[in-house]
Protein backbone atom coordinates (compact mmCIF):
# COMPACT_ATOMS: atom_id res chain seq x y z
CA UNK A 1 0.00 0.00 0.00
CA UNK A 2 1.44 3.23 -1.26
CA UNK A 3 2.09 5.85 1.23
CA UNK A 4 2.78 9.38 0.79
CA UNK A 5 6.37 9.96 1.63
CA UNK A 6 6.19 13.75 2.95
CA UNK A 7 6.94 13.55 6.48
CA UNK A 8 4.28 15.72 7.82
CA UNK A 9 1.44 16.01 5.69
CA UNK A 10 -0.27 13.21 4.26
CA UNK A 11 -0.14 15.05 0.86
CA UNK A 12 1.71 17.80 -0.23
CA UNK A 13 -0.26 19.26 -2.70
CA UNK A 14 -3.91 18.84 -1.17
CA UNK A 15 -5.47 16.51 -3.18
CA UNK A 16 -7.80 13.88 -1.29
CA UNK A 17 -6.96 9.91 -1.05
CA UNK A 18 -10.10 8.51 -1.72
CA UNK A 19 -10.49 4.83 -1.47
CA UNK A 20 -12.75 2.92 -3.35
CA UNK A 21 -16.02 1.28 -1.65
CA UNK A 22 -15.33 -1.75 -3.53
CA UNK A 23 -13.10 -3.01 -0.93
CA UNK A 24 -10.38 -6.12 -1.88
CA UNK A 25 -9.61 -8.59 0.81
CA UNK A 26 -5.79 -7.43 1.29
CA UNK A 27 -7.42 -4.24 1.87
CA UNK A 28 -10.09 -5.15 4.30
CA UNK A 29 -7.64 -5.98 7.23
CA UNK A 30 -6.38 -2.68 6.63
CA UNK A 31 -6.92 0.16 9.12
CA UNK A 32 -5.83 3.80 10.15
CA UNK A 33 -4.84 4.67 13.77
CA UNK A 34 -5.52 8.16 14.60
CA UNK A 35 -4.43 9.82 17.46
CA UNK A 36 -5.30 13.80 17.15
CA UNK A 37 -2.62 14.69 20.31
CA UNK A 38 -0.73 18.24 21.56
CA UNK A 39 2.24 18.63 23.85
CA UNK A 40 0.90 18.65 26.94
CA UNK A 41 -0.09 14.76 26.23
CA UNK A 42 3.90 14.14 24.59
CA UNK A 43 4.84 11.67 27.36
CA UNK A 44 1.02 9.73 27.24
CA UNK A 45 1.08 9.57 23.26
CA UNK A 46 5.20 8.00 23.71
CA UNK A 47 3.20 5.23 26.06
CA UNK A 48 0.44 4.76 23.64
CA UNK A 49 3.14 4.36 20.79
CA UNK A 50 5.32 2.25 22.66
CA UNK A 51 2.26 -0.62 23.70
CA UNK A 52 0.89 -0.20 19.80
CA UNK A 53 4.55 -1.21 18.98
CA UNK A 54 4.37 -4.33 21.05
CA UNK A 55 1.06 -5.68 21.35
CA UNK A 56 -0.88 -4.51 18.05
CA UNK A 57 -0.45 -7.09 14.96
CA UNK A 58 -2.05 -6.82 11.58
CA UNK A 59 -2.75 -4.42 8.91
CA UNK A 60 -2.31 -1.08 10.63
CA UNK A 61 -0.72 2.55 10.03
CA UNK A 62 -0.72 5.01 13.34
CA UNK A 63 -1.24 8.98 12.13
CA UNK A 64 -0.63 11.28 14.91
CA UNK A 65 -1.88 14.54 14.04
CA UNK A 66 -0.53 17.75 15.68
CA UNK A 67 -0.66 21.45 15.53
CA UNK A 68 2.45 22.55 13.52
CA UNK A 69 3.91 24.28 16.73
CA UNK A 70 4.26 20.74 17.71
CA UNK A 71 5.51 19.00 15.11
CA UNK A 72 9.20 19.42 16.09
CA UNK A 73 8.98 17.53 19.57
CA UNK A 74 6.64 14.97 18.01
CA UNK A 75 9.01 14.52 14.95
CA UNK A 76 10.76 11.64 16.77
CA UNK A 77 7.81 9.17 17.05
CA UNK A 78 7.70 8.88 13.53
CA UNK A 79 8.80 5.36 11.47
CA UNK A 80 8.11 2.78 9.24
CA UNK A 81 4.13 2.16 11.21
CA UNK A 82 3.98 5.90 12.35
CA UNK A 83 3.61 9.32 10.63
CA UNK A 84 3.08 12.88 12.49
CA UNK A 85 0.51 14.99 10.45
CA UNK A 86 -0.31 18.58 10.29
CA UNK A 87 -3.15 19.06 11.38
CA UNK A 88 -3.04 22.38 9.29
CA UNK A 89 -2.46 20.22 6.33
CA UNK A 90 -6.04 18.81 6.92
CA UNK A 91 -8.39 21.94 6.81
CA UNK A 92 -9.19 24.05 4.11
CA UNK A 93 -7.20 27.30 3.19
CA UNK A 94 -10.32 29.54 4.38
CA UNK A 95 -9.88 28.52 7.88
CA UNK A 96 -7.44 30.50 9.33
CA UNK A 97 -5.60 30.04 12.80
CA UNK A 98 -5.97 33.26 14.91
CA UNK A 99 -3.82 32.61 18.28
CA UNK A 100 -3.88 30.41 20.95
CA UNK A 101 -4.75 31.97 24.80
CA UNK A 102 -2.17 30.36 27.21
CA UNK A 103 -4.20 32.14 30.21
CA UNK A 104 -7.67 29.89 29.11
CA UNK A 105 -6.01 26.09 28.75
CA UNK A 106 -3.95 27.10 25.19
CA UNK A 107 -7.31 27.29 23.62
CA UNK A 108 -6.78 28.09 20.59
CA UNK A 109 -8.99 30.07 18.27
CA UNK A 110 -9.97 29.70 14.74
CA UNK A 111 -11.77 32.07 12.45
CA UNK A 112 -13.55 31.73 8.75
CA UNK A 113 -16.29 33.74 7.10
CA UNK A 114 -17.98 30.95 6.26
CA UNK A 115 -18.25 29.33 10.00
CA UNK A 116 -17.00 32.88 12.18
CA UNK A 117 -14.82 32.12 15.74
CA UNK A 118 -14.22 28.60 17.03
CA UNK A 119 -12.41 26.73 19.06
CA UNK A 120 -10.00 24.19 18.86
CA UNK A 121 -11.99 21.95 20.08
CA UNK A 122 -14.31 21.82 17.44
CA UNK A 123 -11.33 21.89 15.24
CA UNK A 124 -10.58 18.58 16.13
CA UNK A 125 -14.08 16.99 15.25
CA UNK A 126 -13.60 18.26 12.11
CA UNK A 127 -10.23 16.61 11.44
CA UNK A 128 -11.29 13.49 12.71
CA UNK A 129 -13.83 13.13 9.94
CA UNK A 130 -11.81 14.73 7.60
CA UNK A 131 -9.20 11.90 8.01
CA UNK A 132 -11.71 9.09 6.23
CA UNK A 133 -10.38 11.39 2.87
CA UNK A 134 -6.97 11.30 3.47
CA UNK A 135 -5.98 8.06 4.58
CA UNK A 136 -5.85 5.15 2.13
CA UNK A 137 -7.07 2.47 5.11
CA UNK A 138 -10.77 1.73 5.47
CA UNK A 139 -10.77 1.11 8.64
CA UNK A 140 -10.49 4.02 11.49
CA UNK A 141 -9.71 3.31 14.94
CA UNK A 142 -9.39 6.45 17.29
CA UNK A 143 -6.97 6.31 20.34
CA UNK A 144 -6.66 9.13 22.30
CA UNK A 145 -3.56 10.12 23.83
CA UNK A 146 -4.35 8.84 27.36
CA UNK A 147 -4.94 5.31 26.52
CA UNK A 148 -2.63 2.27 25.87
CA UNK A 149 -2.89 -1.50 25.14
CA UNK A 150 -1.71 -4.01 27.64
CA UNK A 151 -2.60 -7.19 25.64
CA UNK A 152 -2.42 -8.63 22.51
CA UNK A 153 -4.31 -7.40 19.64
CA UNK A 154 -5.14 -8.38 16.27
CA UNK A 155 -6.53 -5.79 14.25
CA UNK A 156 -8.14 -8.22 12.10
CA UNK A 157 -10.79 -8.89 14.83
CA UNK A 158 -12.28 -5.62 14.61
CA UNK A 159 -13.54 -7.38 10.47
CA UNK A 160 -15.77 -10.04 10.46
CA UNK A 161 -16.73 -11.50 7.39
CA UNK A 162 -16.06 -8.42 5.39
CA UNK A 163 -17.95 -6.10 7.87
CA UNK A 164 -16.64 -3.37 9.87
CA UNK A 165 -17.06 -2.85 13.93
CA UNK A 166 -19.44 -0.41 15.05
CA UNK A 167 -19.88 0.39 18.12
CA UNK A 168 -23.05 1.33 20.62
CA UNK A 169 -24.17 0.82 24.06
CA UNK A 170 -26.56 -2.33 24.66
CA UNK A 171 -29.20 -0.34 25.08
CA UNK A 172 -31.43 2.88 24.12
CA UNK A 173 -30.96 5.25 27.09
CA UNK A 174 -34.07 8.28 27.68
CA UNK A 175 -32.22 11.74 27.94
CA UNK A 176 -32.28 12.26 31.68
CA UNK A 177 -30.29 8.86 31.88
CA UNK A 178 -27.80 10.12 28.79
CA UNK A 179 -24.11 10.99 29.41
CA UNK A 180 -24.41 13.62 27.35
CA UNK A 181 -28.02 14.22 26.20
CA UNK A 182 -26.86 17.98 24.70
CA UNK A 183 -24.19 16.81 22.30
CA UNK A 184 -26.66 14.05 21.03
CA UNK A 185 -29.25 16.49 20.33
CA UNK A 186 -26.97 18.67 18.20
CA UNK A 187 -26.08 15.54 16.38
CA UNK A 188 -29.62 14.97 15.22
CA UNK A 189 -30.53 18.34 14.25
CA UNK A 190 -27.39 18.74 11.95
CA UNK A 191 -28.86 15.36 10.58
CA UNK A 192 -31.87 16.36 9.83
CA UNK A 193 -33.15 14.03 12.61
CA UNK A 194 -35.03 16.95 14.78
CA UNK A 195 -34.63 17.94 17.98
CA UNK A 196 -35.48 14.61 20.34
CA UNK A 197 -33.53 11.43 19.43
CA UNK A 198 -34.37 9.91 22.74
CA UNK A 199 -34.70 7.23 23.68
CA UNK A 200 -31.36 6.51 21.88
CA UNK A 201 -28.02 4.82 22.55
CA UNK A 202 -24.36 5.97 23.36
CA UNK A 203 -21.72 6.28 20.66
CA UNK A 204 -18.87 7.64 22.57
CA UNK A 205 -16.18 5.55 23.91
CA UNK A 206 -11.97 6.37 24.23
CA UNK A 207 -11.37 4.30 21.40
CA UNK A 208 -14.11 4.32 18.46
CA UNK A 209 -13.88 2.27 15.17
CA UNK A 210 -15.27 3.74 11.43
CA UNK A 211 -15.21 3.25 8.65
CA UNK A 212 -14.48 5.28 5.95
CA UNK A 213 -16.69 4.75 3.73
CA UNK A 214 -19.72 5.64 5.75
CA UNK A 215 -17.87 8.95 7.13
CA UNK A 216 -17.94 9.93 3.44
CA UNK A 217 -21.86 9.23 3.43
CA UNK A 218 -22.04 11.29 6.38
CA UNK A 219 -20.24 14.26 5.04
CA UNK A 220 -22.47 13.99 1.89
CA UNK A 221 -25.44 13.57 3.64
CA UNK A 222 -24.79 16.51 6.11
CA UNK A 223 -23.77 18.56 2.62
CA UNK A 224 -26.83 17.22 0.80
CA UNK A 225 -29.26 18.77 3.49
CA UNK A 226 -27.21 21.74 4.27
CA UNK A 227 -25.86 22.92 0.74
CA UNK A 228 -22.99 23.64 2.14
CA UNK A 229 -18.99 22.47 2.66
CA UNK A 230 -19.47 20.10 5.31
CA UNK A 231 -17.11 21.62 7.43
CA UNK A 232 -18.50 24.73 6.87
CA UNK A 233 -21.76 23.19 8.26
CA UNK A 234 -20.64 21.85 11.06
CA UNK A 235 -18.36 24.34 11.74
CA UNK A 236 -20.93 27.13 12.66
CA UNK A 237 -22.04 25.04 15.41
CA UNK A 238 -20.24 25.61 18.92
CA UNK A 239 -21.77 21.95 20.23
CA UNK A 240 -19.91 19.06 17.25
CA UNK A 241 -19.94 15.29 18.30
CA UNK A 242 -18.34 13.59 15.83
CA UNK A 243 -18.86 9.55 17.71
CA UNK A 244 -22.97 11.02 17.55
CA UNK A 245 -22.98 12.71 14.27
CA UNK A 246 -21.53 8.73 13.04
CA UNK A 247 -23.65 6.92 15.45
CA UNK A 248 -26.87 8.40 14.74
CA UNK A 249 -26.19 8.47 11.08
CA UNK A 250 -25.78 4.52 10.72
CA UNK A 251 -28.83 3.70 13.17
CA UNK A 252 -30.90 6.42 11.80
CA UNK A 253 -29.69 7.10 8.03
CA UNK A 254 -28.19 4.58 6.78
CA UNK A 255 -30.19 2.08 4.97
CA UNK A 256 -27.10 -0.18 4.10
CA UNK A 257 -25.75 -1.11 6.95
CA UNK A 258 -24.38 -4.19 5.19
CA UNK A 259 -21.01 -3.71 5.51
CA UNK A 260 -20.86 -3.16 9.34
CA UNK A 261 -21.23 -5.23 12.30
CA UNK A 262 -22.91 -3.65 15.51
CA UNK A 263 -21.32 -4.51 19.01
CA UNK A 264 -21.50 -2.97 22.44
CA UNK A 265 -18.21 -5.23 23.64
CA UNK A 266 -15.73 -2.00 24.22
CA UNK A 267 -12.17 -2.56 23.66
CA UNK A 268 -11.08 -0.05 25.75
CA UNK A 269 -11.70 -0.12 29.42
CA UNK A 270 -11.47 3.84 30.73
CA UNK A 271 -11.74 5.75 34.14
CA UNK A 272 -13.56 9.06 33.20
CA UNK A 273 -13.87 10.38 36.52
CA UNK A 274 -11.53 10.92 39.41
CA UNK A 275 -10.69 8.08 41.34
CA UNK A 276 -8.11 7.61 44.13
CA UNK A 277 -6.25 4.22 43.04
CA UNK A 278 -2.89 4.99 44.53
CA UNK A 279 -0.07 2.43 43.03
CA UNK A 280 -1.19 -1.00 44.33
CA UNK A 281 -5.00 0.00 43.05
CA UNK A 282 -3.62 1.14 39.83
CA UNK A 283 -2.03 -2.53 39.28
CA UNK A 284 -5.14 -3.86 40.26
CA UNK A 285 -7.28 -2.35 37.60
CA UNK A 286 -4.47 -2.70 34.58
CA UNK A 287 -4.62 -6.46 35.83
CA UNK A 288 -8.51 -6.97 35.91
CA UNK A 289 -9.31 -6.62 32.01
CA UNK A 290 -11.79 -9.21 31.07
CA UNK A 291 -12.12 -9.96 27.56
CA UNK A 292 -12.28 -7.98 24.98
CA UNK A 293 -10.78 -5.30 26.63
CA UNK A 294 -7.07 -4.92 25.56
CA UNK A 295 -6.75 -1.70 26.39
CA UNK A 296 -6.46 0.85 29.73
CA UNK A 297 -7.56 4.92 29.45
CA UNK A 298 -6.88 7.41 32.30
CA UNK A 299 -7.99 10.87 31.78
CA UNK A 300 -5.14 13.03 31.86
CA UNK A 301 -6.96 15.39 34.05
CA UNK A 302 -7.03 12.66 36.72
CA UNK A 303 -3.34 13.24 38.15
CA UNK A 304 -2.11 10.14 37.70
CA UNK A 305 1.91 10.13 37.21
CA UNK A 306 2.79 8.94 33.98
CA UNK A 307 5.79 7.32 35.79
CA UNK A 308 3.18 4.62 37.01
CA UNK A 309 1.51 4.37 33.79
CA UNK A 310 4.67 3.37 32.72
CA UNK A 311 5.54 0.66 35.00
CA UNK A 312 1.89 -0.87 34.19
CA UNK A 313 2.82 -0.65 30.58
CA UNK A 314 6.30 -2.28 31.04
CA UNK A 315 5.16 -4.76 33.43
CA UNK A 316 2.46 -5.61 30.65
CA UNK A 317 5.29 -5.71 28.21
CA UNK A 318 7.47 -8.03 30.09
CA UNK A 319 4.93 -10.73 31.01
CA UNK A 320 3.72 -11.05 27.31
CA UNK A 321 7.29 -11.57 26.42
CA UNK A 322 7.61 -14.25 28.88
CA UNK A 323 4.69 -15.75 27.54
CA UNK A 324 5.51 -15.45 24.02
CA UNK A 325 9.34 -17.37 25.23
CA UNK A 326 7.48 -19.80 26.71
Amino acid sequence: MKRPAAPWCLNPRGVRILQSDNISPAESAAWAVITPSYRGDFTRCQLLCESLNAFVSGEWHHYIIVERVDLELFRDLQGPKRSIIEMESLLPPWMHHLTTLSFINNRSIWFSFRTLFMIGWQIQQLIKLEMAFRVPETGLLYCDSDVFFMRPFDMSQLVVNGQYRFFHSDTDEPKETAANPTYMIAASKQLGLGKNPFPCRSYVDNMVTWHAPTVRALCAHIEKLSRRDWKAALGRHFIISEYSLYGLFVDRVLEDKSKLFSTNAAICKTIWHDKDLGPAGLGEYCDNLAPPVVAVGFQSFLGISIADLAIQLKRAIKQWSKNVAN
